[in-house]
């Protein structure tokens, strides 16, 4: 029985990682490495290496003493969304900052929600001088909807190995707080004047960087200026007035490569734009924990995936790539971004900092989701990595004209988003091995395979089973796992049912009558109900 295609998140292999051992000790170095500024060869902007905070082979242990009526107020601010700084003594090894200042990051409206708290440690605040390690300050990122720990880390790492887009360092790191270990971190490194030194040098880190386009984070004495008519302007020409498009193109295109989103590609979100002294607005990607696997591996650069309302409609982005000038450069920046996500590279990585962090999740008694989650994902990541650079490097052939079949199986590239492997096309059968086999953006799309994960959230376990079923069917499904359809209880579940699977709209839940089943739309957050013969993937609460 053939079923409607409603995404292709569900394009990726749900299997069980081994452990892959232990990792090694966190450990602190004693001295900072001096600095030394180096060309990246052929590139467009100067980058010295990155701090030795951001180590990618070191986890740094970060201890902060906060007496217990500031940290009171920060418990406080958690519950009213409030990002006010309070006074802490911060330790780094033998190192200790007896002025540091701690404030909550995040959004208030969308990652506050479990018991872990994310933080900015700002050296700064009460000495404008300050500075540890070179840094103003530490941003401290573990979303509750992110359970790899990875995502951040390996988009940032494959950011960085090119040279037209400067990037933000980045590995993971353990806080302590007040004697006691508090939870795994990534630790980005921050975007101010430092990250601009960094990165342009001092003689071009003067100009306006701006969050979002409007939020000035450095030299924000500056007046709204070529980013208030980047945001304002409609055609190319304009546009190519105001900046480096060769630079933005390139940003977009690894926003598209890494499957980010919530950026600016999807969805007009968590970038920057620094006003260059020189070369006009350039673009600055951000916030990349939203990336890899929460979309399917068939996204389509332009379109999105279905059903989008919109969040892939910048229009900047679709002036320029749909130009007849600018087009062509965004398929080869595009071609150029692919390369790196080689898996080969990608998914070592992956590997190695898996190893690295699986004893650290283990041990982090704030973590908002279960070790098996964590594996599960990470299976599902790297799934997700060569089916994205096989798709990518077909989509760019077609949108070039190129309609071929490279791998003879009697499908072309615009159909087979898997040309280079022919058991792989859109006449073949699936056979339940974790392979994509009919070439549909979807692995194991069969009754015959498994198809529910679950989900330990709000201290109960669900199952989301994608395979669209009648009510009845759903319901005889949850009973065979041992359990019932329900739908998610509580913020924390709510959203991550939203974050998790971002293109599906109605699930079967519990609930119904008159010939009229329940259905949960993740879309308005909202119960309603669908005549019980229709098919819907379903929630089931064990």
């Amino acid at each position: 029985m053939l079923h409607p295609r409603r995404s292709s998140l569900w394009a990726l292999p749900l299997i069980l990682a081994c452990d892959p051992g232990p990792g090694p000790t966190p450990v602190a170095p004693e001295e900072e490495p001096p600095r030394v500024v180096e060309q990246v060869p052929g590139g467009l902007f100067v980058a010295e290496p990155c701090a030795d905070l951001y180590d990618p082979d070191v986890v740094p242990v970060f201890e902060l003493d906060i007496q217990p009526e500031d940290w009171a107020a920060i418990e406080a601010d958690y519950a009213a969304g409030r990002k006010d700084y309070h006074p802490a003594v911060f330790r780094y090894g033998d190192e200790v900052v007896e002025d540091a200042q701690v404030r909550l990051k995040g959004n208030p409206g969308f990652s506050w929600f479990t018991e872990k708290m994310q933080f900015v440690i700002a050296f700064n605040e009460v000495n404008p001088d300050g500075r540890f390690h070179g840094q103003r300050k530490l941003a401290l990122d573990a979303s509750w909807y992110e359970p790899t720990f990875l995502r951040d880390r390996v988009a940032w790492s494959i950011i960085r190995r090119q040279d037209v887009v400067p990037g933000a360092c980045a590995n993971s790191a353990q806080l302590v707080i007040n004697g006691e270990l508090y939870g795994l971190y990534t630790n980005i490194e921050f975007l101010d004047r430092e990250w601009l030194e960094r990165v342009f040098g001092d003689h071009h880190a003067t100009g306006t960087l701006w969050k979002y386009g409007y939020d000035a984070v450095s030299n924000a004495e500056a007046a709204l200026g070529l980013n208030d008519d980047f945001l304002s302007a409609y055609s190319p020409d304009e546009l190519a007035a105001l900046g480096e498009v060769e630079e933005w193109l390139a940003a977009w295109a690894l926003e598209i490569v890494v499957g980010s989103d919530d950026g600016y590609w999807c969805c007009n979100h968590n970038f920057y734009l620094y006003e260059h002294p020189a070369r006009g607005l350039l673009f600055v990607p951000w916030d990349l924990d939203g990336s890899f696997d929460l979309q399917g591996y068939t996204t389509d650069p332009i379109e999105g995936y279905p059903n989008n309302l919109g969040l892939f409609e910048q229009r900047q982005f679709l002036r320029l790539v749909e130009d007849p000038v600018w087009g062509p450069k965004f398929l080869d920046a595009l071609e150029d971004a692919n390369t790196l996500l080689d898996p080969e590279i990608v998914l070592g990585e992956i590997d190695a900092w898996q190893a690295q962090l699986l004893p650290l999740i283990e041990a982090d008694p704030t973590r908002s989701t279960g070790v098996k989650e964590h594996l599960e994902t990470v299976e599902r990541m790297r799934a997700w990595v060569p089916a994205r650079h096989e798709f990518l490097k077909s989509w760019i052939a077609c949108a070039r004209g190129e309609d071929t079949d490279g791998d003879g199986d009697g499908a072309t590239v615009c159909v087979d988003p898997h040309d280079g492997d022919p058991a792989i096309h859109p006449a073949a059968a699936e056979v339940c091995d974790g392979v994509d086999n009919d070439a549909d953006g979807w692995v194991d799309d069969h009754p015959d395979c498994e198809d529910c994960q679950t989900h330990e959230l709000d201290g109960e376990v669900f199952l989301f089973c994608r395979w669209p079923r009648d009510n009845d069917a759903a319901q005889d499904n949850c009973a065979e796992s041992g359990g019932a359809l329900s739908g998610p209880q509580g913020a924390e579940a709510t959203l991550y049912f939203f974050y998790t699977w971002p293109v599906q709209e109605h699930w079967w839940i519990s609930g119904g009558s008159g010939g009229r089943c329940g259905t949960w739309n993740e879309r308005s957050f909202t119960t309603s109900s669908d005549d019980c013969a229709v098919e819907h993937p379903s929630v089931c609460r064990l």
